[in-house]
């Protein structure tokens, strides 16, 4: 795996190419990166020809979390990797230790081992459990196992642990991934760990630094589900920007969890590469449409940045959720048609909402990539963040 950038600055934005992937040595992977947030290796409430119509190219990623594949490992055991098994092959496939999209239940780390939480319950993994699943789904990026259970309300204590725990089993994963015949050209990424205290980041990433990784996951910031959406940029600004500015500038960055859009915007001018569409995930779930891109179609009558869309308002609306959106949500369906699902808790209500929003949500990194290449991005970063504030 290879990662490039032209920018050499700290703490800035950039663009980059995520490329040789051993699956797919002659893709080129353009970041800021959406990977699309997926479960049991599929993306929620799509089948995979709806998929093909939404994503227009090859060239997407899909995030993999391991509570939701934990129990199809015996499955996958004889087969090539777990893309076989999902039908998802022209994919790459980023595993992570947790599902962002849930929030995780602290406080059942022991030793050397972290807590997953699948459908069956807890499931403690050491690093060798760990990298035999590894093995098993065979990622063409992974996650070293870390212990991420902190937050801003984390002691001390607590952080200090988590912190050594994650630095005995990266050591751990970092050997078995070198021996390894099945594993060894995947990508494997060094999770900074830390809570918001300073003098732990950087103890973190003086350890990760002694190996050579592909890149680092910025972790250990929340606790993960839908409340990180709530989450604003001031509360973990000082503790990211202090943490990329110790880490490699050529190496790639990563942010997992549901940030709302102002943060994302944040985060990349802050020089993170690589994301997740778990964001709009939770939003479907809660009948919710994305609509602050529509701030960007020419004569667009449309304010608001999110639509509740079981409202009574959109009973006799006959419009789509947004008038020049291309989606096939909007090109086939109106909002009332979409209210009346919602209000009859229809599961097409939530396929609808789904292909919205995720194709609003990959815009929105288009165009972030679009204003990188053309000089605009702080410009667009400055007018969306004031429209998001203005109608939240």
């Amino acid at each position: 795996m290879k990662f490039t950038t032209e920018s050499i600055a700290r703490c800035a934005a950039r663009l980059g190419f995520l490329s040789e992937l051993e699956r797919f040595p002659d893709s080129v992977y353009e970041t800021p990166l959406l990977l699309l947030h997926t479960r049991g290796g599929s993306i929620p409430h799509l089948t995979q020809p709806i998929l093909t119509q939404i994503l227009t190219t090859d060239k997407h990623m899909l995030s993999i979390p391991l509570p939701s594949i934990i129990t199809m490992k015996d499955a996958t055991q004889n087969l090539n990797s777990l893309s076989e098994l999902t039908g998802m092959e022209k994919y790459p496939n980023f595993l992570t230790i947790h599902d962002p999209a849930v929030q995780m239940i602290p406080g059942y780390q022991k030793h050397h081992s972290t807590a997953v939480w699948s459908r069956h319950g807890k499931q403690s993994l050491n690093p060798d459990k760990y990298m035999e699943l590894v093995e098993i789904f065979k990622p063409d990026i992974y996650v070293a196992l870390c212990d991420g259970y902190t937050d801003h309300s984390s002691s001390e204590k607590r952080i200090m642990k988590a912190v050594e725990r994650s630095r005995i089993q990266f050591f751990k994963c970092m050997e078995r991934h070198k021996k390894s015949r099945i594993i060894s050209n995947s990508g494997i990424l060094g999770p900074v760990e830390g809570g918001y205290n300073l003098a732990a980041r950087k103890r973190s990433i003086e350890y990760l630094i002694q190996e050579d990784v592909d890149g680092y996951v910025i972790d250990g910031l929340q606790f993960g589900g839908p409340t990180v959406q709530d989450i604003q940029f001031e509360t973990i600004k000082n503790t990211v920007e202090y943490t990329l500015s110790l880490l490699p500038t050529e190496k790639m960055k990563v942010s997992l969890g549901c940030w709302n859009p102002s943060v994302i915007l944040e985060l990349i001018d802050l020089g993170v590469d690589i994301f997740d569409s778990s964001y709009p995930y939770v939003i479907t779930e809660s009948w919710k449409a994305l609509t602050f891109m529509c701030l960007f179609h020419n004569h667009s009558e449309n304010r608001e940045c999110i639509l509740l869309m079981n409202e009574s308002r959109f009973a006799n609306d006959f419009s789509p959720i947004c008038k020049l959106c291309e989606c096939l949500t909007c090109k086939n369906h109106t909002r009332a048609y979409i209210r009346h699902l919602c209000v009859t808790n229809e599961l097409l209500g939530y396929i609808l909402l789904m292909i919205h929003n995720i194709h609003q949500y990959l815009k929105f990194f288009e165009t972030i990539r679009e204003k990188l290449k053309d000089g605009s991005f702080s410009q667009f970063k400055i007018q969306l963040i004031n429209h998001l504030s203005k109608n939240s």
